[in-house]
């Protein structure tokens, strides 16, 4: 093979050449190490403290302004390595339900919270007395807008069981919230709210959630109710709302309200103690009625229906039947004889009357003495007979004096009005009072007056019959006698006789000389008088 056909390497161009940028990347050699520049970095004041002990940063980092790194250091350097921020709650707020605070079984804490809340002053006086049984905010001047805050504080306390609001303006929003505490709350069983103002409107609301309810006392007096407002209780009353209690006293309730309650009755008759008092309950178809249907009670024990201007008589029979009636008030009525004889006729079936209370009944004394005469038999259990303003005679006072000898009559206590007497008062006779007073006048004569009254009448008698008192005015004025004209006038109107011919008075002298020698000149015995053809003689 010749030498021609041999390849020949062919020439290399150099397209790139990597020229480095700098030296300093390679490391020098280490003999070449003490020939660079040393870079010292100054510690600040602070970090020259801290590194002596004499400095405390507090949080123990130091800020990153006082000291030099690079890129490659943050991670590893001990003071800049800090946590990142946490999650403050942002996905719990939008994707879970918040937390809800759970508050003692005494509402105190939740009453607190709910007045910040409403940014309302707390009443200190309901926040210390949620541990006891009974809260008394008698004349308090509790805010109605805080009876919200209350009312949702006691719904689940366990505590309290007696709750009184007498004479607090309540509202119907006030109302309202009552009426859900009555509904909820199994531990209140007492609740007072006399004289509130409740009115029609707020009775509405506050009767709203007592479904199914037991309550020992409900205190709703003077509050001005009226038919519409008891309507919608007597509503609840027949869905089986049990008021063991119940005050209606001076609610302005008439006859709507005795039929309502009447109907109320008899679905739910287990009311104990009752006070319809200071009521219009007068009409005789509204209150025989409910008297007839609360005489179906097995559980009354007290009733009250004083100041209600009752006339009933016959009805009254069965209240007395009722096993379980202890005090009965029919006070401030108009009980007449009627009721009086239906009560004497039914005492003795009483088993546990203890007071019966008649006061200030238009009663009779033998309608008392009656009444009185049946506590002589043993059967009947009355202890306090009450018959106060009721007027009595002489024997109403014996028979009590004899009733209250008995055994069984040693605690008996009977009250009566005033005691009418046996005998007459006696009523001064005017005549004879002109006629001695005529006599005093003319007995003291001196020397300028000597009248003798009696002789100057008899005189005057012999020639007529009447006499004119002007006419007398002149012969005492003549006379000297101290005799006045109201005197004369006095003795012209007890003796009078036909009117004159001009129309004055005159004194008929026969009735005036008989009437005084019979009262005046009787205790003298020297002076006598006949009568003889209507004339007068007299002498010594």
């Amino acid at each position: 093979m010749s030498s021609s056909n041999v390849s020949e390497e062919p020439p290399v161009r150099t397209i790139y050449k990597n020229v480095p940028l700098s030296s300093s990347s390679e490391e020098p050699p280490m003999e070449e190490w003490s020939s660079l520049d040393k870079i010292v970095i100054e510690d600040s004041s602070k970090v020259a403290l801290f590194k002596a002990g004499l400095y405390d940063p507090g949080s123990g980092n130091i800020c990153t302004k006082y000291i030099a790194l690079s890129d490659s250091a943050v991670l590893r350097h001990p003071y800049y390595n800090y946590p990142s921020v946490k999650n403050p709650g942002i996905l719990e707020a939008l994707l879970e339900p918040e937390d809800q605070k759970v508050y003692p079984l005494d509402g105190k804490e939740m009453y607190l919270d709910l007045c910040e809340e409403m940014n309302i002053i707390p009443v200190r006086k309901f926040h210390r007395g949620m541990c006891d049984e009974h809260i008394n905010l008698k004349y308090y001047g509790v805010n109605p807008i805080g009876v919200r805050a209350m009312c949702l504080a006691l719904t689940y306390n366990r505590y309290v069981r007696r709750l009184d609001l007498t004479s607090n303006l309540l509202d119907a929003d006030a109302c309202y919230h009552l009426g859900r505490l009555l509904g909820e709350s199994l531990a209140l069983q007492e609740v007072v709210l006399s004289s509130c103002s409740i009115q029609s409107e707020g009775m509405r609301r506050l009767t709203a959630c007592l479904l199914n309810r037991s309550i020992d006392l409900l205190d709703i007096s003077r509050n001005g109710i009226g038919d519409t407002g008891f309507q919608f209780l007597a509503d609840q009353l027949k869905l089986n709302c049990v008021i063991k209690r119940l005050n209606l006293s001076n609610n302005n309730l008439g006859k709507d309200s005795a039929l309502a309650f009447t109907e109320a009755l008899e679905f739910n008759n287990t009311v104990t103690h009752l006070d319809l008092s200071w009521n219009k309950l007068s009409t005789p178809k509204g209150i025989n009625e409910l008297l007839r249907q609360l005489s179906n009670s097995t559980v009354l024990v007290e009733l009250n229906l004083s100041w209600n201007a009752l006339t009933v008589g016959t009805a009254l029979t069965g209240l007395l039947k009722i096993p379980t009636l202890e005090i009965l008030d029919l006070s401030n009525n108009r009980l007449s004889t009627a009721a009086a004889t239906a009560i004497i006729q039914n005492l003795q079936l009483t088993k546990q009357l203890d007071t019966l209370d008649l006061s200030y009944n238009p009663l009779s004394p033998s309608d008392a003495y009656i009444i009185l005469s049946n506590m002589r038999d043993k059967k009947v259990a009355l202890k306090n007979l009450l018959m106060e303003n009721i007027t009595v005679e002489r024997p109403f006072l014996q028979k009590l004096d004899e009733i209250l000898q008995l055994k069984y009559r040693k605690n008996l206590k009977v009250t009566h009005g005033v005691v009418i007497h046996n005998y007459t008062l006696s009523v001064p006779d005017i005549r004879e009072i002109i006629m001695r007073r005529f006599d005093f006048l003319t007995s003291k004569a001196t020397k300028k007056c000597r009248l003798d009254i009696a002789l100057y009448f008899l005189q005057k008698f012999k020639d007529r019959e009447l006499m004119q008192p002007r006419e007398i005015l002149t012969d005492m004025k003549i006379a000297r006698a101290p005799v006045d004209e109201d005197l004369v006038f006095g003795l012209a109107n007890t003796f009078p006789g036909p009117l004159s011919d001009k129309g004055g008075k005159t004194i008929k002298l026969a009735d005036f000389l008989g009437r005084y020698y019979y009262q005046v000149q009787s205790d003298y015995p020297l002076w006598t008088y006949h009568k003889v053809d209507c004339v007068f003689i007299c002498y010594i």
